[in-house]
């Protein structure tokens, strides 16, 4: 076979190949590609999409508790905020809400629970605070009874134990920060931002979420 021959039959390799790349329309545009803005520390307009629990001895034992973690999705509502973030340089720089429209943050919450005949855990019922209003801001009733402890008649508020239904959709004020930094596997420090607490979302509408269902927790 001749050089020209080789070198036509080399063409035609590559016209082929070409021809099959653009035939299925794939190509990078450069100029297409998104610029990820960082999370912003502030107040998030959003609604639960995941629940998860799991019954925990804190403490070594001292107390019993209820941990529920849960995720928050941004929603549309931000895209008329305008948030600060700190950029590469470590200076503020301000960006319209519209970029975290869809973005997750972790949450979570505790319920500690009252000791019953021949438990060996301890009340911590101080440290439901949070849950309360975790309670009270996603619209759950928490009625008023009063209980003789330690022969004094006090009136305390009783907190019902969230299902998957109470939780999932509902609108909130999600306040974001940076969580607590952690090692990972291979050694690296990774810091993430997370839910701190939930405040009240007034004119919120509770938001259907396709997965989940019904579910009543624990699992």
């Amino acid at each position: 076979m001749s050089l020209n021959q080789r070198k036509e039959n080399k063409m035609a390799e590559v016209n082929e190949m070409f021809s099959k790349v653009t035939g299925e329309q794939s190509f990078f545009n450069p100029k297409a590609k998104k610029e990820f803005t960082p999370f912003a520390k502030g107040e998030y307009f959003a609604h639960i999409t995941e629940v998860e629990s799991k019954m925990l001895d804190v403490k070594q034992g001292t107390y019993k508790a209820r941990l529920y973690t849960f995720s928050v999705e941004a929603a549309e509502e931000n895209k008329d905020k305008f948030f600060e973030f700190e950029n590469i340089k470590g200076d503020l720089e301000k960006t319209q809400g519209d970029v975290y429209v869809g973005k997750k943050f972790r949450g979570k919450v505790w319920r500690f629970l009252e000791p019953q005949k021949d438990d060996t855990f301890e009340s911590n019922s101080s440290g439901n605070k949070a849950y309360l209003r975790f309670c009270q801001n996603i619209g759950i009733e928490c009625p008023t009874e009063v209980k003789t402890i330690d022969g004094e008649d006090v009136e305390v508020q009783l907190l019902p134990n969230l299902t998957t239904d109470d939780m999932l959709g509902q609108p909130i004020i999600a306040f974001v920060d940076k969580g607590k930094p952690f090692t990972d596997k291979n050694g690296n420090t990774k810091q993430y931002f997370d839910c701190k607490f939930c405040k009240k979302w007034d004119g919120g509408k509770r938001k259907e979420i396709t997965t989940g269902g019904k579910n009543e927790i624990p699992f």
